[in-house]
This record gives structure tokens, C-alpha cells and sequence, in this order.
């Protein structure tokens, strides 16, 4: 009888122990840590997710503006005469077309650049592909810092001045800024030699004929 009366005694206390659940303050409790981490996932995705797209963005820009850039070098390489001279700005390139059967001027236009106001070819302002991006309510804004067309040739690299005095280097650096966060701001360098093959022909003949 102590035998049995001692194990009926145990068998109500083992079932309670074995069917205790969690208490108001551990549910809570895990509901709130659950949260935090969902809350940090989301985070670190959205923001994996914005760094992607602004990367897509700024890509699409630096192809506009190379595309952009390689209209300047084209008209460079095909120019009869390219000549640069200083602005209160910047420098000015002159862009010469000569007409062959008459040598007179067929065509001349110029490339300038302000550091708000953009490229401007013949004073009208460079459209550039995607330019949309740039409008005054747009998300990003754009300056030129820079805008060169030196002759970088010396003695030292050739000793042909005809070689000297047609190869030039274009350098134009943009700057580019988000108008929705102040702290977002991009140089974009655009750098090329360019020998401007027209005027090259044209002074390497009058070289031979002498």
C-alpha cells in the first residue's frame, strides 16, 4: 500500500510538470527578439537593393556621358582645323570643315563648358542621352569640373612635330550629385587620345610636296 500510495502521489505532479507551457513574458520576449531580426534582414535588403539600383543608375549615366563624349572625339579626328583657345570659362575648341574644290570654310562650330551650364556646342547646350536624369526635378544634378584639349606630345615622345601638333588629349571630369542625399556625390574622368587624322593628312602632304 506505501508503494502504490507513493506512486499515485507522483503521477499528478509529473503530468503538470510535462504540460507546463511558455509564460506571457517568454512569448513576448521571442516575439520581440523575431521582429529584430526581421527588421535587420529587411534593412540590410533594402539597402542591398538601393545600392544596386543607384549602381544601375550611375552606370547608365557613364555611358551617356561617353557616348556623349565620343561625338567631341569624332568631330576632333575629322576636323580639317582644330584649334583651342582660353574663355573666362574654360578652353574653346574650333571645329574647321574646309570645302575641297574651293578651300573656303563649309562649316565651323565650337565646343565650350561651364561648370553649371553643362557642354554647350555653338552656345546651345549639349543634349546628352538620358539627360532626363539631370532635370531640375530629376534625382541627380551634374557639373563639369574639368574640360581640357591639350597637346600632351613632346620631344621626348616623337620627334615628328606633325605628330606632335595634331595629337591631342580630351579630359572632361563630371562631377555628379543626388539631390536626395547630400552626402552622394561621383567623379566621372573622361580621358582620350585623339589624333585628328584630317589635319594630320593634310600637314604630312604639305610636308611632302615641299
Amino acid at each position: 500500500m506505501l508503494f502504490k500510495w507513493s506512486f499515485s502521489m507522483m503521477k499528478p505532479n509529473l503530468i503538470q510538470n510535462t504540460t507546463q507551457g511558455f509564460t506571457l513574458v517568454e512569448v513576448l520576449t521571442s516575439i520581440t527578439l523575431s521582429f529584430i531580426a526581421f527588421w535587420g534582414i529587411m534593412t540590410l535588403y533594402i539597402d542591398i537593393e538601393k545600392n544596386h539600383v543607384q549602381d544601375q543608375i550611375l552606370e547608365e549615366i557613364r555611358f551617356n556621358l561617353t557616348t556623349a563624349m565620343d561625338k567631341i572625339v569624332e568631330e576632333i579626328k575629322n576636323a580639317d582645323s582644330v584649334s583651342v583657345t582660353t574663355t573666362p570659362f574654360s578652353k574653346k575648341i574650333n571645329i574647321i570643315d574646309f570645302d575641297a574644290s574651293t578651300g573656303l570654310i563649309s562649316e565651323s562650330h565650337y565646343y565650350t563648358a561651364k561648370n553649371d551650364e553643362g557642354i554647350r556646342y555653338d552656345n546651345e547646350k549639349m543634349a546628352l542621352p538620358g539627360y532626363h536624369l539631370f532635370d531640375e526635378d530629376g534625382p541627380y544634378g551634374i557639373t563639369i569640373e574639368e574640360f581640357e584639349l591639350d597637346r600632351k606630345l613632346n620631344a621626348y615622345d616623337t620627334g615628328k612635330p606633325e605628330l606632335r601638333n595634331n595629337f591631342y588629349d580630351l579630359t572632361v571630369v563630371f562631377k555628379i550629385f543626388s539631390r536626395m542625399n547630400e552626402n552622394f556625390e561621383r567623379l566621372f574622368t573622361f580621358n582620350q587620345r585623339i589624333l585628328s587624322l584630317n589635319t594630320f593628312a593634310t600637314n604630312t602632304g604639305s610636308q611632302s610636296d615641299e
